[in-house]
């Protein structure tokens, strides 16, 4: 069943559920960072791995948290340096953390001048090569050797990510053009759990991310998450949308639809399929053009698919200002017919968005039914 199909988004989304398992997620920001947006993303990310180890592996939080913090000054710390000739907003930086099984994975991109590969692959490969007592004592030297700048030097903070992780740091450059090449780092994390094995999920794996980079990339997404939602990463996600946009009244607007679609996941998503971390779901926010494009998918259960296409029909086949109406006559009386037969919130993202919902569904085994939905913001002034 579809009507008003959606584009190839909905391929990507439902793809992208697929291969988060009971206990996993992700979550991918593609973009310009400040220290706000970079201050958010820690916030939502920290809360989603709270919410999926509980108080049982504090110690592993605070070494994940660390080397978020890490990654991100690095992605910051060479914007920076290249922020004169805004190369960055032609490549611009991602950062993701996934879990996936009993592993973390941090991974960060941003793009390094040509000149530099060569000694940040040199310094990269001697910290690979040093064993847990040789790095404590490689970073002891750097610290008494006088050879810290003021932007850290040395490697200091790639020596402290490959200790905090007690991994190596997985790295890979790609060339851009004859000025600039896209530098990738990845760092694994395995839990406090002793059963942990060393299966690395391949979208997961350096390659993986690179892969949803590129995909990204070509369908202008700046925001990805896919995972459990719940009310603490809905606000989260809100603050991440008002700390990066430059258009103040877009971004009200785009924040309300948001509510709307992150709120419909979270109180209408399949309750059999519900954790205590959230309700399972993705959503995620691209460019094209002058629109911003919001996309959200998750479970329902195969009664509830045919409700909601009867309740989007409706509010689809209506006129603007009949919409408008009734949305006025809905708010003055809950207790109609016609309230119930459709509710606020598809009235409202109709109204907000000034253009019918897209919508599908893909039958799943059990009963269930992914279903997705879109819409679109106009972002020009």
């Amino acid at each position: 069943m579809a009507k008003e199909s959606t584009n190839n988004l909905f391929g990507a989304a439902y793809d992208l559920f697929k291969r988060i398992g009971d206990s996993d997620f992700e979550y991918v920001y593609r973009g310009y960072f400040n220290h706000n947006i970079t201050k958010k993303i820690l916030i939502l990310a920290d809360k989603s791995i709270a919410k999926v180890t509980g108080d049982t592996q504090a110690t592993l939080q605070k070494r994940i948290y660390y080397i978020m913090v890490e990654g991100l000054q690095n992605i910051t710390h060479h914007q920076d340096e290249i922020a004169n000739d805004r190369n960055f907003e032609k490549y611009p930086g991602i950062f993701a953390i996934q879990k996936s099984g009993e592993k973390y994975f941090i991974t960060t991109g941003n793009i390094v001048a040509n000149d530099k590969v060569a000694d940040l692959k040199s310094r990269l490969d001697v910290i690979n090569s040093l064993d847990k007592d040789e790095l404590k004592k490689y970073h002891r030297e750097i610290l008494t050797g006088g050879t810290i700048s003021d932007k850290g030097g040395a490697g200091l903070g790639l020596i402290e990510m490959s200790r905090k992780s007690g991994s190596k740091l997985h790295y890979k450059f790609d060339r851009l053009d004859d000025e600039y090449t896209y530098f990738y780092l990845q760092t694994q994390l395995p839990s406090d759990n002793k059963n942990d094995d060393d299966t690395i999920h391949a979208h997961c794996s350096m390659d993986g991310v690179m892969s949803l980079h590129q995909r990204m990339t070509k369908d202008n997404l700046q925001l990805l998450f896919n995972g459990f939602f719940n009310q603490e990463n809905l606000l989260s996600l809100l603050a991440i949308i008002k700390s990066r946009s430059n258009l103040p009244l877009t971004t009200i607007k785009i924040s309300n639809v948001m509510v709307e679609m992150l709120q419909n996941i979270i109180k209408h998503g399949e309750k059999s399929v519900n954790t205590s971390a959230g309700v399972p779901g993705v959503f995620f926010l691209g460019q094209t053009g002058n629109e911003t494009i919001l996309t959200s998918g998750n479970i329902i259960n195969e009664d509830a698919a045919s409700v909601i296409a009867q309740r989007l029909e409706f509010v689809n086949g209506m006129a603007k200002d009949a919409l408008s109406d009734y949305y006025d006559d809905i708010l003055l009386d809950f207790d109609s017919a016609d309230a119930k037969k459709t509710g606020l919130g598809f009235t409202d993202l109709r109204l907000k968005s000034d253009r019918p919902l897209k919508y599908e569904f893909q039958k799943l085994d059990g009963g269930n039914t992914f279903y997705l939905l879109q819409t679109a913001i106009k972002t020009n002034k």
